[in-house]
């Protein structure tokens, strides 16, 4: 049994640079691609979906979407059979910050916020890491980084989460300083059928505890395969489980 392939969607900065570490450590079973955002086209949610929608394989796929995709990530799903698991990284499903603030998104846009900020609110003190994704920022255009930020502060796929019939998994940083915990707790409250692990990790989680993404045993992609496989019906999905000599039960 061929196991899906994996897609990530990276976060604001659209550039996947960030992947680096998470794609060093994946398990060599497994088939790992990055999509990167085009820079010529609108960065409304929506029209994101459809541009993903046509770059995926036909092949099965299981999206990993970082903080700014997982929407976009819930939306591809519903639009394309090719999907067939999702896995949100310290994300969200409606617009992250209070209405009161979501005005400031164009002074986003415009201002490059310093290493120090950066390293504070999203890479737990990582300096290097900060710094890497200050440079990935800075190769968009302004206007392109406060659209994205406009798009994720007015954005609603409540009604697409509720809809979504893949398996879901849910990774939750415990010491997220950019997004506020009523983002995952909204999440829990409309999905709780979705598997959900808190990681020690801020923010950029996925770059920070790449290892810990791929192995901590909720996580194991294996075990999203498991869930593919048992939601679709198919027999012997522990079989396919084994195989991959990863020493994975099935999870329930």
């Amino acid at each position: 049994m061929v196991l899906p392939e994996v897609v990530l969607l990276p976060g604001l900065d659209g550039t996947g640079d960030l992947f680096d570490g998470l794609l060093s450590a994946a398990p060599r079973e497994l088939t790992v691609r990055v999509l990167k955002f085009p820079r010529n086209r609108s960065d409304r949610y929506s029209e994101l979906a459809d541009w993903v929608s046509s770059a995926l394989p036909s092949r099965p796929v299981a999206l990993v979407a970082e903080s700014f995709s997982g929407p976009l990530a819930v939306l591809v799903a519903n639009r394309c059979p090719a999907v067939v698991a999702v896995v949100l990284c310290a994300s969200f499903v409606e617009p992250p910050l209070p209405r009161a603030l979501r005005a400031l998104a164009p002074l986003a846009g415009s201002w490059a916020p310093p290493v120090s900020v950066i390293r504070w609110l999203m890479a737990g003190g990582d300096a290097s890491l900060a710094r890497t994704l200050r440079r990935a920022l800075a190769t968009n255009p302004p206007s392109t980084i406060a659209s994205r930020i406009n798009s994720a502060l007015s954005v609603d796929v409540v009604a697409d989460l509720l809809s979504l019939s893949q398996p879901l998994l849910c990774l939750i940083p415990t010491r997220d300083r950019l997004l506020s915990s009523r983002s995952f707790q909204r999440i829990r409250d409309l999905k709780p059928s979705a598997a959900f692990v808190e990681l020690d990790a801020p923010h950029l989680l996925l770059q920070t505890a790449p290892a810990a993404a791929w192995q901590h045993e909720e996580v194991e992609p294996v075990r999203v395969a498991y869930l593919i496989l048992s939601s679709a019906g198919l027999e012997r999905a522990d079989r396919c489980v084994s195989q991959c000599h990863l020493g994975v039960t099935p999870y329930n």
